[in-house]
């Protein structure tokens, strides 16, 4: 499937961004700015056209600077965090705040078993010894991790893919995670248990949670103290959830063996402040935040970055979006299709149907998706309808607001009965009705209005009503080869000869307005929609 063309629209890049994603960005026409290296009054007027904006860690996305971008869409930040980014503000204007929280969950995950390598092992003091010329073996005797109880603070995505790389180190794991169910726990054998009572037990804790009101110095002194003193620390997730003060007493009065830390609380960390203190001391080995830094993690980051933005220019829903509902969990990946395809029958229902008001709708989630959460699927339907109903940027952040504004209801339920497709998402308004399922790699179109058809929803469609008699279709294709209109597929249905039937046609283009009416002066034609998607 073709990607959306989105010419006109224009991306400022702040911070260095990977070429793999320039390219995907300018697949979709977008136009790209860049303001790598420039000062902030020269960012900021570059953000008065602008409709979506690129950074990475060191620029601040504050409330002023989203005031210098009256168009802004969309801020993207390249990585996890968006520590950098006010988001209240962003939600306030309807700005999609976009990451990419799984894209170095790899990257990340090995960054940790390298520093508690390292850290077990010894390694970075002995690669000093023999570059300074020296053959010591004796103070560098380290530590295996096989055996050794492994307490992992924060079970998702990384905490998760650590766990299972640990079982092949013959690791016992012990988890702490409040949000995890106990059947994820199992699946990955670890044991979940309560944060002190890790702490107590743990050989090494690694720590893999964000950075909230609730995780901030998380790992304070008290905490510290009910560590073994032949524990290791690492920290591969934020600086702020260790108590940097009381991580460097523990340290210096021997409480635990040693810490790994890949970040600290201000970074890059004052040279007189406790983060320097910390990568400086003799029992911590410190990385410079490299937890995403491979070649590989950073192509990931770039191009899944690119297609979410492009995705959120036309209105549409996002992987990874911080300030709206998405797919996320377990089902993740089952779900995300479908809050695709109810985006794309949010844009068709004003221009199939009827009736000018927009009635209360019905969204019927059938089959396998049918207990997943909906709530990513009704933003995305009402963000895909309301496009075509109001001259207000509509987004993923704002759409349930301005529903809410104007009047328009969606309802869901859930139906697991078994139909022609394994799921299916039904969504019923004023008497139209539209079905669309997720196959061969993406959404299609079923059934419109009881009428059975296998379409795909995207660039320009023609849905015609008429009565189902010979030489239909070869009058209506003469018409459209006339005026050098390509019809890439053709759909036809009816439910009796003879009686009513739809033709859904994609063509290469849109069919000007002469021809369109040519089209309707066809002996037994009812209807003619022209289709823009």
């Amino acid at each position: 499937m073709s990607a959306p063309r989105l010419f006109g629209a224009r991306v400022v890049v702040a911070e260095p961004f990977a070429e793999s994603g320039l390219a995907v960005l300018r697949e979709h026409g977008i136009e790209i700015v860049s303001m790598v290296g420039r000062p902030f009054a020269a960012l900021c007027q570059a953000l008065a056209d602008a409709d979506g904006l690129i950074v990475r860690s060191e620029t601040n996305v504050d409330r002023d600077l989203l005031g210098c971008g009256p168009r802004l869409a969309v801020v993207a930040r390249a990585g996890v965090g968006v520590d950098a980014i006010d988001v209240a503000a962003a939600t306030e204007a309807g700005i999609v705040v976009l990451n990419t929280p799984g894209a170095n969950t790899l990257a990340a995950t090995e960054q940790t078993f390298a520093l508690m390598l390292s850290l077990a092992r010894k390694t970075p003091e002995a690669v000093a010894s023999v570059r300074a010329g020296l053959w010591e073996r004796k103070p560098f005797v380290g530590t295996e991790l096989a055996h050794k109880r492994l307490g992992i603070v924060g079970l998702g995505r990384i905490g998760g893919a650590v766990a299972q790389r640990a079982a092949a180190f013959q690791m016992k794991l012990l988890a702490c995670d409040p949000f995890v169910s106990r059947a994820r726990a199992e699946t990955l054998g670890v044991e979940l248990i309560a944060l002190d009572e890790l702490l107590r037990q743990a050989d090494i804790v690694t720590l893999h949670v964000p950075l909230t009101a609730q995780t901030r110095g998380l790992i304070d002194a008290a905490r510290l103290k009910l560590m073994k003193p032949s524990a290791l620390l690492i920290n591969c997730a934020r600086g702020g959830v260790i108590d940097e003060r009381a991580l460097l007493d523990a340290l210096d009065a021997g409480s635990i063996a040693g810490a790994a830390i890949d970040v600290v609380a201000e970074e890059p960390p004052p040279p007189d402040g406790t983060g320097a203190a910390l990568q400086r001391h003799p029992r911590v080995v410190a990385t410079p935040h490299l937890g995403g830094s491979t070649h590989e993690a950073l192509e990931r980051i770039a191009v899944e970055l690119a297609q979410d933005l492009a995705s959120v220019l036309v209105g549409g829903p996002a992987a990874a979006a911080v300030n709206a509902p998405v797919a996320g969990g377990p089902d993740a990946e089952r779900l995300r299709p479908f809050i695709d395809l109810a985006h794309r029958i949010g844009k068709l229902y004003p221009q199939l149907a009827s009736a000018a008001a927009l009635p209360p709708f019905s969204l019927v989630m059938e089959g396998l998706i049918a207990e997943l959460d909906a709530e990513p699927v009704i933003t995305a339907f009402l963000a895909g309808l309301l496009q075509t109903t109001t001259d207000r940027r509509v987004s993923i952040v704002n759409a349930r607001a301005i529903a809410d504004e104007l009047g328009v209801r969606a309802s869901v339920r859930a139906d697991a009965r078994p139909n022609a497709f394994l799921s299916s998402l039904r969504v019923l308004g004023n008497g139209t009705s539209i079905v669309g399922t997720c196959a061969f790699g993406g959404p299609r179109i079923v059934e419109i209005d009881g009428f059975e058809i296998d379409a795909i929803p995207a660039g320009p469609m023609l849905v015609t009503r008429h009565r189902d008699v010979p030489g239909m279709i070869g009058r209506l294709g003469t018409i459209l080869g006339e005026a050098l209109v390509n019809i890439s597929t053709m759909q036809v249905s009816r439910r009796d000869a003879g009686g009513d039937a739809i033709m859904v046609l994609s063509t290469d283009r849109r069919a000007d307005d002469a021809t369109i009416e040519r089209l309707r002066l066809i002996d037994g034609i009812k209807s003619v929609r022209v289709l823009e998607l």
